[in-house]
């Protein structure tokens, strides 16, 4: 019995020892992918995939010189070429001197093309099969140019310009006041959903000539993307875009708004400005005269960073102009992408979501001929955003003379 016990004490600790570091690799034997860029070749069935890669040498050697004086770039984008994409990337292993590593991407970029040609349940496809992709990165389109051009511009705030895009979404929510959402994995749980179509954010090139050089980084004018309403997808295939104020309606109805600052409200005499804060949305989906009815509250706060209306702050009767000014905006934005959904001829909303959750019994009976139904209900909306505090100051400078 002793005997056997070191037979197995001695068998484990060499099957342990051979099979312990058997797969390891090593750190500097790593590429790190931080973006993606997929397009469609022009007049060719071939797939270009581009990929933006961390550089530690010039990473490191920004870090060391003082000011980021370094020319040295902190990432390094190629491009390969398959009939798939799964042959893209492994045509890559003749260009990058590493393994390619996917498990820290920030991003996936999809050109315009290939997004309305070819259809984003290709990138899902390749996407869902990889072990190390995450699911959970942001997924953006790339409006009126390629994905390969978008991964090739430099930015100066940020070494790294996947970072700096990712930033852009996760941090500074941009115009949409968007709280972070629209990843890879929430296209595909829409695509997947019965009468639900992906959406995904815009993102723009507004970078001058000669973006794709480093000197760039000593200079931020003009040398950066620029988030840019929101991608429409029926099924897989790019139908069209949403513009800011659409965009802007479809973030409140889908609750997934952060906070937002509204610039241009117009009152008596001038503009407002006014962050919006603490939101609140409920949806109450019913039958009535046997068509759909849908109430949409917002409620919320907000307080005022800017006035030039000719209006005294200190009468009630004119703050509550103010406040109604801004409710009619909020109102009309999300009513112009109800509006878009019924130009579009689909549920781009998801009004069918709360239908189906609320009126489960109804939802079966209409399912097949959803959006007809829908076109013939009616929608309400009420918003109503208090006005808290009129910043640091009450009256204006003009007032206070």
């Amino acid at each position: 019995m002793i005997k056997f016990a070191k037979w197995i004490i001695t068998l484990a600790i060499t099957v342990s020892i051979c099979t312990g570091c058997g797969d390891k690799m090593e750190l500097d034997q790593l590429a790190v992918v931080v973006a993606i860029g997929i397009d469609q070749v022009e007049d060719s069935e071939d797939f270009e995939v581009s990929f933006q890669i961390i550089n530690p040498h010039g990473a490191s050697a920004r870090v060391a010189t003082e000011g980021g004086g370094s020319e040295d770039a902190s990432v390094f984008t190629f491009t390969t070429r398959g009939k798939t994409l799964v042959e893209a990337v492994d045509l890559a292993k003749n260009i990058a001197p590493r393994r390619l590593f996917f498990s820290h991407m920030y991003y996936i970029i999809i050109g315009e093309n290939f997004a309305r040609e070819t259809g984003i349940n290709r990138v899902f496809d390749f996407v869902e099969r990889d072990q190390q992709m995450r699911m959970q990165f942001l997924a953006f389109i790339a409006k009126d140019t390629t994905a390969k051009d978008m991964l090739s511009v430099f930015t100066p705030l940020d070494e790294n310009p996947a970072k700096s895009v990712r930033d852009r979404v996760m941090v500074a929510s941009g115009s949409l006041g968007i709280s972070g959402h629209l990843t890879l994995a929430d296209a595909i749980r829409a695509y997947v959903k019965e009468d639900h179509h992906p959406t995904l954010l815009g993102l723009r090139n507004i970078s001058s000539e000669n973006s794709d050089n480093t000197e760039v980084l000593s200079n931020i004018d003009e040398h950066s993307f620029s988030l840019d309403g929101l991608a429409v997808f029926k099924d897989d295939k790019l139908v069209d875009w949403m513009n800011t104020q659409e965009s802007q309606g479809w973030v409140f109805l889908n609750n997934l708004v952060k906070d937002r600052t509204i610039f241009d409200t117009k009152c008596e005499g001038g503009y407002i400005g006014v962050r919006v804060h603490s939101l609140n949305e409920t949806v109450k989906a019913a039958v009535k005269n046997g068509k759909p009815h849908f109430t949409i509250s917002l409620t919320g706060k907000g307080y005022m960073l800017e006035t030039s209306c000719d209006l005294d702050i200190g009468d009630p009767e004119d703050f509550k102009k103010i406040k109604e000014a801004v409710n009619d905006e909020l109102r009309n934005e999300i009513q112009m992408a109800i509006d878009k959904s019924r130009e579009l001829g689909f549920d781009v909303v998801g009004f069918s979501e709360w239908f189906h959750n609320q009126q489960p019994k109804k939802w079966k009976e209409w399912e097949g001929d959803w959006f007809h139904h829908l076109q013939e209900g009616e929608i309400v909306l009420n918003v109503d955003i208090d006005l808290t505090n009129t910043g640091m100051r009450f009256n204006s400078v003009n007032e206070a003379k």
